[in-house]
């Protein structure tokens, strides 16, 4: 079922979804279809289909905000959209931008530019509020509590900003996916084939995953790690308290986004096979594959749920 945001009857579409709960909304961007979808993850049901122009890879959920931030990387723009698929606004963006996280705080768009810079983006007026120089070409950001990591492809560490400043850790060759999970940072090392562990307390690396080749991005679900293996078409599992690999699930081609829905299952979007696949993070297979328009990519945190009572109002 697929509904294509153009009156005012989805919001009443969207709440039959869904009753009697919230449902969690995964927003997959397709970079080659200039195309963003929302599906309901309980139902493996499209919500909305919705024109995006500009190549858009990046996107992020804003679940207690109820909406989606989305990045056109070739037209330079942040699209927002609420999580019925209501377009609520368009802003063009300084330098050349890339990936995007919510600051769960403030509700404001952290966004890296690949000029060397990381961005934080009112999304309600485009202004933006401040900036910090980082490393060479840097790629995905990450936030939590009083902490920003972002990887710096082409210098081979990240940049961590805090309220007492910033520094930068040396990891491994081309970090790309950065990742936030109990206390520890978690980078994708796309030519070293492997993840590190960073303890922030401590500036260093803690532990160093082997992965498949060309790993991307992470996320967690049961106690475990799932990285995504480009090149492979694969999943490495990894214990999340050991750091140990456990096993590598066999995808479709190409996989790269990923993300955790609220019952821990893991949806994978894979840019070559034009497909999202859902794992059971226990089973630890494949249980579902879903066909999606051509050049999914889905990079960034893009399953959020709505909070109870949030509704779907505009920008405050």
């Amino acid at each position: 079922m697929i509904l294509r945001r153009n009156s005012a009857g989805a919001a009443l579409i969207w709440a039959a979804f869904c009753a009697p709960g919230l449902a969690d909304v995964a927003a997959i961007t397709s970079q080659n279809a200039d195309l963003l979808t929302l599906l309901d993850t309980d139902r493996l049901a499209t919500i909305a289909e919705l024109p995006l122009p500009g190549k858009p890879a990046a996107v992020a959920v804003d679940g207690p905000r109820s909406r989606v931030l989305a990045v056109a990387v070739d037209s330079g723009r942040l699209h927002v959209f609420d999580l019925t698929g209501r377009k609520l606004a368009e802003w063009p963006l300084a330098g050349a931008p890339f990936a995007v996280v919510i600051r769960p705080d403030t509700g404001t768009a952290l966004i890296t530019d690949i000029t060397g810079f990381l961005r934080e983006i009112d999304p309600a007026t485009g202004r933006e509020l401040q900036n910090w120089q980082v490393g060479t070409m840097p790629s995905g950001v990450a936030v939590g509590v009083d902490l920003i990591a972002i990887a710096n492809r082409d210098d081979n560490d990240i940049s961590l900003i805090s309220p007492t400043g910033s520094r930068r850790i040396a990891v491994g060759e081309h970090p790309f996916g950065v990742t936030l999970h109990e206390g520890r940072i978690f980078v994708t090392n796309v030519l070293s084939d492997s993840v590190s562990v960073i303890d922030p307390a401590l500036d260093q690396i803690v532990a160093t995953i082997p992965t498949g080749e060309r790993p991307y991005a992470i996320a967690f679900s049961a106690g475990k790690g799932f990285v995504t293996n480009q090149y492979s078409a694969s999943i490495t599992v990894f214990d999340a308290d050991t750091y140990e690999m456990l096993t590598e699930i066999e995808t479709d081609e190409y996989p790269e986004g990923i993300a955790t829905s609220a019952d821990g299952h893991i949806f994978v979007a894979n840019w070559f096979s034009d497909s999202l696949q859902v794992i059971d993070p226990t089973r630890l297979e494949v249980t579902q594959t879903l066909p999606m328009p051509a050049g999914p990519r889905a990079f960034g945190s893009f399953i959020g749920q709505p909070a109870q009572g949030a509704g779907f109002s505009a920008l405050p």
